[in-house]
C-alpha cells in the first residue's frame, strides 16, 4: 500500500501542476478518449450555477485540504503550520486529530493495533480505508467504534481481509493555520494567501459537486489502459532521473508491473471517471483546451498534460458560473 500511495500521489500532483504552462487550441480529439463516445457512459449532472457556501463545514474541510496540499507540496513541517490544540467542535477533513485507539479482532486486541496520543492527519490515507473517514464529524472528546476490514493484500496474514473493530477516542484536534504558512511559500501577506486558499477551495468543492451529481455507468477498458500506460511512462521517467527504472523500483517491493496494475487499477478507474465528466463538459460547452500535439505524440506525460489542462479548463468554467455564498 505504501508504494501505491506514493506513486499515485505523484501522478495526482503532476496532473494538477502541469496545466499552468501549456498552450492550447480548440478541442478536437482527446489523447485518451479519441475513440470513445462519452455519451454512452456519462450522464452529466448540473454544472452551472453550483452553490458553494463558504460558511459550511464542507467548505472548511476543502480549505483545510488545500492548506495540507501546500504543506506537503512545499515540504513544510506540519507541526509548525497548525493551530494550538482545539478541544471542542467536530473533526474535519484536513485536521490533525490526536487519538487513542485499540483495534480488536474477534474481541481480542491484536499486535500493533493500539496507541495513545497518536497524531493522525485526517484525509492522509495513512490508515486502512474507513478509519479516517469514520472520524470525520465526530465530536472532539468522544469515543467511537469503527467496524472495518483490512485489505486482502495486507502484509499480516493474521489481519489480511479480517473484520476488526477500532475503538477510537478523539482527544483534541489541530487545524492548519494560514498565518503560520503564507510567508513560507511566497505570499506577501496572510490575506493574499487566504484569498488564494478560498478560491482554490471553492473550485475544488464545486468540481466535486459536479462530479458527484453526474452518473457514470461504465468506462472503456482501452481508455483505462491508455491512462495506466501513461502513468507508467511518467513514473519510469521519474525513476530514470534517479538512476533506475519503474520496473526495478517495483521489484524492490517484490512486485511486477502486472501486480502493481492489479493493486491500483480501482483507484485509476475512479480517476478516469472524473475525467470522463470533465471531457464531456468540455465537448458540450465547446471549450478550448486540448494539448497542442499531433495524435501520434500523445503518449506518456503528454497524455497526463492534456488531462490536467482539461481539468483546469472545466474547473475554471464551473467556478466562473458558480454561486458563491
Amino acid at each position: 500500500k505504501i508504494i501505491s500511495f506514493i506513486l499515485l500521489s505523484s501522478l495526482i500532483l503532476s496532473l494538477s501542476a502541469c496545466g499552468e504552462k501549456t498552450d492550447s487550441k480548440e478541442s478536437t480529439n482527446s489523447a485518451i478518449f479519441s475513440k470513445t463516445d462519452l455519451s454512452d457512459y456519462v450522464k452529466l449532472g448540473k454544472y452551472k450555477g453550483i452553490v458553494v457556501d463558504t460558511k459550511s463545514d464542507e467548505f472548511l474541510a476543502a480549505n483545510n485540504t488545500e492548506i495540507n496540499n501546500d504543506i506537503n507540496n512545499y515540504g513544510l513541517d506540519a507541526q509548525d503550520c497548525y493551530s494550538e490544540p482545539v478541544y471542542s467542535g467536530k473533526v474535519k477533513n484536513g485536521d490533525i486529530a490526536n487519538i487513542d485507539y485499540t483495534g480488536k479482532k474477534d474481541g481480542v486486541a491484536f499486535d500493533g493495533g493500539t496507541a495513545q496520543g497518536y497524531d493522525l492527519t485526517i484525509g492522509s490515507g495513512t490508515f486502512i480505508d474507513g478509519f479516517e473517514d469514520g472520524l470525520i464529524g465526530v465530536n472532539i472528546g468522544d469515543t467511537v467504534d469503527l467496524d472495518l476490514t483490512f485489505p486482502k493484500d495486507y502484509g499480516s496474514a493474521e489481519l489480511a481481509g479480517a473484520a476488526v473493530v477500532f475503538t477510537v477516542k478523539v482527544n483534541y484536534v489541530k487545524t492548519p493555520d494560514p498565518q503560520k504558512i503564507y510567508d513560507k511559500i511566497g505570499f506577501d501577506t496572510a490575506d493574499d494567501y487566504i484569498k488564494s486558499l478560498n478560491e482554490r477551495a471553492v473550485k475544488a468543492l464545486a468540481l466535486e459537486k459536479v462530479t458527484n451529481s453526474s452518473k457514470i455507468t461504465g468506462y472503456s477498458k482501452k481508455d483505462l489502459d491508455i491512462f495506466f500506460d501513461a502513468y507508467c511512462a511518467y513514473n519510469d521517467e521519474y525513476f530514470k532521473q534517479n538512476g533506475t527504472t519503474f520496473e526495478e523500483a517495483l521489484k524492490s517491493y517484490n512486485m511486477t508491473v502486472k501486480d502493481y496494475k492489479e493493486r491500483i487499477i480501482d483507484s485509476l478507474a475512479n480517476e478516469l471517471k472524473g475525467y470522463m465528466v470533465y471531457y464531456a463538459i468540455l465537448k458540450k460547452e465547446g471549450l478550448k483546451s486540448e494539448y497542442d500535439l499531433p495524435d501520434n505524440e500523445k503518449t506518456g506525460q503528454a497524455v497526463l498534460d492534456e488531462m490536467a489542462i482539461v481539468k483546469k479548463t472545466v474547473q475554471d468554467f464551473i467556478y466562473d458560473n458558480a454561486k458563491i455564498q
